[in-house]
């Protein structure tokens, strides 16, 4: 599987660079399309081989499974297009200032945009207009999946809109990142009530959402290969993404990925010697860790994070019992914020919520807890992490 992993990251810089190439006979192309999907990045491979002198050489059941995901990758493109050019007229019409960010602008960048998939359309609304925004997209046929903290999630036609008052909620590493990022609309440049993000506060977003999903279960080749074509596409001051980074308190850890995109796709600056064990880590879990991820040793590293002695008992009683500061933040338990007195009632539906809807991740996150193993892998994460200036 190692070949397999080296194999994609060349593959994305070969897309990127327009490559036309003879694919290489002693990849293992089955385990390369579960990669590459794990990865969110079967379409922008399929760009690649499809163009492939020798492509013959992939099973046809193989090549049709990357041939298929980049056909649905076109038609959530235009989909998701549609939505977020009615909601924008929606927003212009009732001047409500809002600004796409994230995937919907990325993907534009990209050498065959409809190959950059996203799981949902983002935009950025004042929080002032938060109340007026849900009263009008439910009005036009939208429907409110949630309604609790600073992302209100709505659907229609299949699509999911998260409309946001804050970019960054809550803790990354242990940076201070959702304070840093407070002023997010007032850094954006309008025309008319639609707006986009400047340049380099935006890239420094980027840098700290790879952040937060490192920190959690994982960050993948996509989100290396986005700060790629974002670099191509715009012109970056790096003396000003670095101040921002540094206010953050993630400054080393960005420099780090910025070397990983240096290394694998040619682009920007190298700041640092090794990046070994970054570029493993960021190949080795998929999109966001949902590849082979040890879900325990995340929950037991986060616990020594805060200084706690983990142990079988002690970490899953914490893990089934969070305390409110933590549960106000978890979007379906709409019901507790402001009100201390239901964490009782909160603690059971969660529990119920967790059984119904997401059993096997919690099975895999709390099997192994306690364990020799976990715990020898939260422990080497931590000294990671701290070295590379996460935490």
């Amino acid at each position: 599987m190692e070949n397999e992993k080296k194999y994609l990251v060349e593959l994305c810089a070969d897309y990127l660079n327009g490559k036309n190439i003879t694919l290489d006979e002693s990849i293992d192309y089955s385990m390369l399309f579960e990669l590459s999907n794990a990865h969110n990045l079967s379409a922008v491979i399929f760009c690649v081989i499809k163009n492939a002198k020798n492509k013959s050489i992939i099973e046809k059941s193989v090549y049709k499974r990357f041939e298929d995901d980049f056909y649905n990758a076109v038609f959530r493109y235009s989909l998701q297009g549609e939505i977020s050019e009615e909601l924008s007229y929606l927003f212009e019409k009732n001047e409500i200032k809002h600004v796409f960010f994230k995937g919907t602008q990325i993907r534009e960048y990209y050498p065959v945009p409809q190959s950059r998939v996203m799981g949902d359309v983002d935009v950025l609304i004042s929080a002032a207009d938060r109340e007026r925004a849900k009263t009008l997209l439910c009005e036009d046929g939208y429907e409110l999946l949630n309604s609790n903290g600073p992302v209100w999630d709505y659907s229609k036609n299949g699509v999911i809109v998260e409309v946001h008052t804050k970019i960054i909620s809550g803790k990354v590493g242990s940076s201070n990142a959702e304070t840093c990022f407070l002023d997010a609309i007032e850094n954006a440049e309008f025309e008319g009530c639609r707006g986009k993000l400047e340049d380099n506060y935006h890239f420094a977003y980027l840098l700290t959402h790879i952040a937060h999903h490192f920190w959690f279960y994982g960050a993948g080749i996509k989100l290396i290969l986005d700060l790629a074509v974002y670099q191509r596409a715009e012109r970056i001051d790096f003396d000003c993404v670095f101040e921002k980074m540094r206010e953050i308190g993630l400054e080393d850890f960005s420099k780090v990925i910025l070397t990983v995109c240096k290394k694998w796709f040619g682009v920007g600056e190298g700041y640092v010697a090794d990046t070994a064990t970054t570029e493993r880590f960021l190949m080795s879990f998929g999109a966001f860790g949902n590849l082979n991820r040890n879900k325990a040793a995340v929950v037991e590293r986060k616990e020594l994070e805060e200084g706690k002695v983990t142990s079988k008992f002690k970490t899953r009683l914490r893990l089934a019992f969070p305390p409110y500061e933590k549960l106000k933040n978890i979007p379906y338990i709409s019901f507790i914020e402001g009100r201390r007195y239901l964490i009782g009632a909160a603690w059971i539906y969660r529990f119920y919520y967790n059984f119904k809807n997401r059993r096997d991740f919690v099975k895999k996150a709390t099997t192994s807890i306690g364990s020799d193993e976990t715990k020898d892998l939260a422990k080497k994460e931590l000294e990671y992490f701290e070295e590379i200036g996460l935490v």
